[in-house]
């Protein structure tokens, strides 16, 4: 029985529900403590003012006579105290003295707002910025199964509500103290009215915690809702063009629409509850007050100082009540959303698998050797699960690729081209199967020292809403001299940009948007040519750009032939011609390796390639 009415407090006071939301948020002892210590202080105050309210009282109804006979203990400490500074018993210093806590009391109300939200904000900030960590580190397969709209969503409107869950939490204690005070207060007044009031608190516990529990259950749809809507709108935005050559710009707002009036609709639910809530609650308060007046002069035969007094703290117990249920409202609500960045914190730190050694990746001076290299996507269950039921890509591939040579990789799409240049640069993990660098295994290197040691430009240029220096110095980890930026963009084919009006400090736009395709990748290659990496590998280059763009990336390779290991993954035959050795790969294998020369004279998997013009 015990246990049960224990339970079921801890439950109504959200003991439990804010246990678990400290586990999740990153709260400081020395913040608690501070918090805690101002909480106290200011409780302190509000008693000292109210039992000073007590003697004034009495004082009106009978002047000191009266204070000297019903004041009891309270009177007695402050008849000593007054004594002790020689005051007067009269009006104005039981006035004065009533309303010195009052003032200093505002004083430390000012100073809990204020750390509160100073405390508020640096939990939403940790929280944020460990969320952020977390997915900035997470390997590339997490933003598979994540998109970018939920993790915007999560980093930036979901962490800002831990601030404010914390605050909810903060102003509970507050209030909880509060409500002990008003309580003991009025104990020392009349225990058997106390009892009454608080027998009334109890049923209206009991009456609104299904109300409560069901503003948790649309507080968590509604924030899921929320993360939906947030990823629809950055989806929809980031394809605007699609949205437009198809003409759906009123389908997609009508989707929008219909997300926001879902959401509207659970906001209506809550608010209807919550309007339940007070429609039940401040009858039964104000039923409270009736009986206990009722009792107090009829029963109890109480002094009109002391039924004042007692209806007086009541009437603020009733207030902090109903505040009180408002905050497990509050903290039902928030932590839904703390609920949200939890999994994903979670989601993004179980992705971080890639772990790296403590060698610093010096470049490739020999060879690169594949030995028995596999991979497989993991399944629904985890990144962790590579058994059969995950998805193979490669399988059993063996090859070695001499520094300074140019290596072309060709194949269907699907086939595996991709997956296998995302594993040099530990973008993605082989499953099974090793890979050295010199002799020295991929694994042994820091992650870090290893990507930035190797240049990889994709069929997408990968560009910031930044000017053009800022993108081609973005991760070099210094400011390149404008010699050095200029060399590298006279080899990437891109002095277009000295011609633009504001130069290098050209804006490109979102994603380059202002720009051409060929240009946006020339610009690409620049920023690559200028890291001065040992290791090049191109993903498709060319396969979005016209024949004159072409032309200029095919150049820029021709010059880096014989001076930098470059890897080159190319559907069109003039990128692909000049290579040292061609890799043909066929459902995750390398079924053919030779020169164009060889593999065409071979007519085998290259030649029909040839044939069917994926090459021509």
């Amino acid at each position: 029985m015990f246990k049960r009415v224990a339970s079921a407090l801890l439950e109504y006071l959200r003991i439990n529900a804010i246990r678990r939301m400290l586990r999740i948020v990153d709260v400081r002892r020395g913040e608690i403590a501070g918090l805690a210590g101002l909480a106290a202080v200011f409780a302190v105050f509000e008693g000292l003012g109210l039992t000073m309210l007590l003697p004034v009282l009495q004082y009106a109804e009978g002047s000191e006579t009266a204070i000297a006979e019903g004041g009891g203990p309270v009177w007695g400490t402050v008849d000593g105290f007054m004594t002790a500074l020689s005051l007067p018993r009269t009006l104005p210093v039981l006035l004065a003295l009533a309303f010195a806590p009052i003032l200093l009391r505002q004083v430390v109300f000012y100073g809990n707002t204020w750390y509160s939200a100073v405390v508020a904000g640096r939990i939403g900030l940790r929280m944020r910025m460990a969320t952020l960590d977390a997915v900035l580190h997470a390997d590339p397969e997490f933003f598979t199964r994540h998109t970018v709209g939920h993790l915007t969503g999560i980093v930036i409107t979901q962490t800002a509500v831990a601030g404010q869950a914390v605050l909810a939490v903060i102003k509970q204690l507050a209030i909880g103290l509060l409500m002990a005070l008003y309580v003991a207060i009025m104990f020392a007044i009349s225990a058997p009215l106390t009892l009454i009031a608080l027998a009334f608190a109890a049923l209206i516990a009991l009456i609104i915690q299904t109300s409560v529990r069901r503003i948790r259950t649309f507080g968590i749809e509604a924030a899921r809702f929320n993360q939906e809507l947030y990823a629809k709108v950055v989806e929809r935005l980031g394809l605007i063009r699609l949205v437009k050559l198809r003409n759906q710009e009123d389908a997609e707002a009508a989707r929008i629409d219909d997300y926001s009036e879902r959401m509207r609709d659970i906001a209506v639910k809550q608010a209807r509850i919550g309007a339940r809530i007070e429609v039940t609650a401040d009858p039964l308060l104000m039923l409270s007050v009736f009986v206990t007046l009722f009792i107090g002069i009829s029963v109890l035969h109480m002094t009109l100082a002391q039924l004042g007094m007692m209806l007086f703290v009541l009437s603020r117990l009733n207030a902090k009540v109903k505040e009180f249920n408002g905050g497990r409202q509050a903290i039902s609500a928030n932590m839904a959303g703390i609920l949200l960045v939890r999994e994903t914190l979670a989601n993004a730190r179980a992705a971080d698998t890639i772990n790296g050694g403590t060698l610093p990746f010096p470049g490739l001076q020999r060879e690169l050797v594949l030995a028995d290299v596999a991979f497989k996507y993991p399944t629904e269950s985890g990144p962790e699960d590579t058994g059969p039921a995950a998805s193979t890509v490669l399988s059993d591939v063996s090859l070695a690729i001499p520094a300074g040579s140019f290596t072309a990789i060709v194949g269907r799409s699907g086939a595996g081209k991709s997956t296998l240049v995302e594993l040099l640069p530990r973008l993605r993990e082989a499953t099974s199967g090793r890979i050295t660098y010199d002799g020295t295994d991929i694994r042994d290197f820091e992650v870090g020292s290893l990507r930035r040691g190797i240049g990889y430009l994709t069929q997408n240029a990968m560009l910031f809403n930044d000017t053009v220096r800022a993108n081609l110095a973005y991760g070099l980890g210094y400011e390149p001299a404008d010699e050095q930026v200029r060399s590298a963009l006279e080899r990437a084919y891109a002095t277009f940009v000295y011609d633009l009006p504001a130069g290098l400090e050209t804006q490109l736009g979102d994603r380059g948007v202002r720009f051409s395709g060929g240009e946006q990748q020339r610009i690409a290659l620049a920023r690559v040519l200028l890291a001065d990496t040992s290791v090049l590998i191109l993903d498709e280059p060319t396969s979005a750009l016209d024949s004159e763009s072409e032309v200029y990336i095919q150049k820029a390779l021709a010059g880096l032939h014989g001076t930098k290991t470059v890897i080159v993954i190319a559907h069109r035959l003039a990128t692909v011609i000049q290579a040292d050795q061609l890799l043909v790969i066929e459902d995750g294998r390398i079924v053919e390796r030779g020169t164009h020369a060889e593999l065409v004279a071979h007519e085998g998997a290259y030649h029909r390639l040839f044939e069917s013009q994926l090459l021509g």
